[in-house]
């Protein structure tokens, strides 16, 4: 059966990579059409709506993480660990139907989304069933067939969405139609999980619970942290600030595409390794190296166009968004180090480690999002992200150097990125001065120019990644 361990690092976070950005493509494109037709306040309800979702359903994902690290155990009993996810999220799809039926005028006038109960039940038992056995598959290594799977389910996301929204359903079509692409993408994630569920023992829940309480905090903590801004903003300010921000925020993800993928197999590789006693460093480093590969550029692309980006693609009346993108950007250049330190932690067994740090940073965050967003409006909560990240890097940096002190948290492959992103910098800027981009193939023809000059210049300068790339090319067995 293959595991982790057995399974290439670096083909995976390739073909997971490519998968990410075919996805960010397909769902950059539904962002555009859907902002457009449905304007700030009707797009930032649904975003409302799903951040609430993504947080409530945090104890099944939190559960999730911890079958996910013992199932990448040698000797884990994987049938009864299955089946433990199963009940689990069950009982919880029940239990968060309950209390919607308590809170659903709250919820309604939240967001703004008259239909707010249903399409949280809804959203609820899709993400809770999919979420979980998706941890599974990434738990055996297979992070590429876990994100093509995932670039499915997107591919089917956008004429689902797109198709009910234009019936006149509005913002419950987006709802809807996520919820049915990922009832329909469930078969395929379920075929790469060679296991059958069954019965969990009590020694199984026990050997769970140890890890899941601190996971389930942690995944919380998490995500009431990354969707703090667009809560606090349609909290202070209004739905249409959460839709600016949402915009934003959309032009930045591909930061972290390259983080993603491969801490997803990194934990699992990490937490196999762990429990045979083998070196984790080398590992580590190397995931540290690129991980900020796409997000080094894009903050500097942002710094140059951040105002093109946003009207150009997404139209005038989300102007506002301009002045949070660049922020953003910054926000996602720290989370992809933090990000992959943060799974190193799990891996190594000290969840109760990220569960002090997302306390403390999630209580920073709030802290500083609140009083700077009354002072200076929603710019604040973004200067407030930036600090709480900067912080969390600096304490998962000190736990991962006081577990695996070999690692080297600063690869020189790091600032040849950067030297390669300011290169690029200084083509791009003068190059957008000198032309009228009032297209969006004008646009894009100068972001194709910067990634060619820092591909070009990078590949030149860095024999890590020369070096990488012909490893990765060999164990995916992509030569000709």
């Amino acid at each position: 059966m293959t595991d982790a361990s057995s399974v290439s690092l670096g083909g995976e976070t390739v073909k997971a990579t490519v998968a990410k950005f075919t996805m960010a493509a397909v769902g950059f494109v539904g962002t555009i059409v859907f902002a457009r037709i449905l304007g700030p306040t009707a797009f930032g309800g649904y975003y409302l709506l799903f951040a609430l979702v993504k947080i409530a359903d945090r104890a099944v994902i939190g559960w999730g993480t911890a079958v996910k690290k013992r199932y990448s155990e040698t000797e884990a009993p994987k049938e009864e660990l299955l089946g433990s996810q199963l009940l689990f999220t069950a009982g919880w799809i029940l239990l968060s139907a309950g209390a919607v039926a308590v809170a659903a005028s709250w919820l309604a006038s939240y967001t703004g989304l008259p239909d707010a109960p249903i399409l949280f039940v809804v959203l609820m038992a899709a993400v809770a069933l999919y979420e979980p056995i998706d941890s599974v598959v990434q738990a055996r290594g297979l992070v590429g067939a876990s994100t093509w799977t995932d670039t499915l389910r997107s591919l089917l996301t956008f004429p689902l969405q797109l198709g009910l929204i234009l019936l006149g359903l509005g913002a419950a079509g987006m709802a809807y139609g996520l919820a049915a692409a990922t009832f329909l993408s469930l078969p395929v994630l379920w075929y790469f999980v060679p296991t059958s569920p069954a019965r969990p023992s009590r020694a199984t829940l026990e050997d769970l619970w140890a890890y899941a309480r601190y996971s389930s905090v942690n995944s919380l903590l998490g995500t009431a942290y990354d969707r703090f801004d667009v809560l606090l903003l349609g909290w202070l300010l209004a739905p249409a600030a959460a839709g600016d921000y949402e915009v934003a925020f959309k032009l930045t993800v591909p930061a972290t595409f390259v983080m993603m993928a491969a801490s997803s197999g990194l934990m699992a590789r990490i937490s196999h390794r762990h429990s045979k006693g083998e070196g984790l460093s080398e590992d580590v480093s190397n995931t540290l190296a690129f991980a900020s590969i796409v997000a080094i550029p894009m903050f500097f692309g942002a710094l140059a166009l951040s105002e093109r980006l946003v009207v150009t693609f997404y139209g005038p009346e989300y102007a506002d968004a301009a002045g949070l993108l660049v922020g953003l950007a910054l926000y996602q250049l720290v989370r992809t180090q933090s990000g992959t330190l943060s799974q190193v932690v799990d891996g190594i067994d000290r969840p109760d480690s990220n569960t002090r740090i997302s306390a403390l940073t999630l209580g920073l965050n709030i802290v500083l999002g609140v009083a700077l967003t009354l002072a200076i409006g929603a710019i604040g909560v973004v200067i407030a992200t930036i600090a709480a990240e900067t912080l969390r890097y600096v304490l998962v940096a000190y736990v991962v150097k006081r577990h695996v002190p070999e690692t080297d948290l600063f690869p020189r492959t790091l600032l040849e990125q950067f030297g390669a992103s300011v290169l690029m910098f200084v083509a791009v800027v003068p190059t957008a001065d000198a032309i009228t981009i009032d297209r969006w193939y004008h646009l894009l023809a100068i972001v194709a120019l910067g990634a060619a000059v820092y591909g070009v210049t990078l590949a030149i300068i860095s024999r890590k990644l020369r070096v990488t790339i012909e490893g990765v090319v060999r164990s995916s067995r992509l030569e000709l």
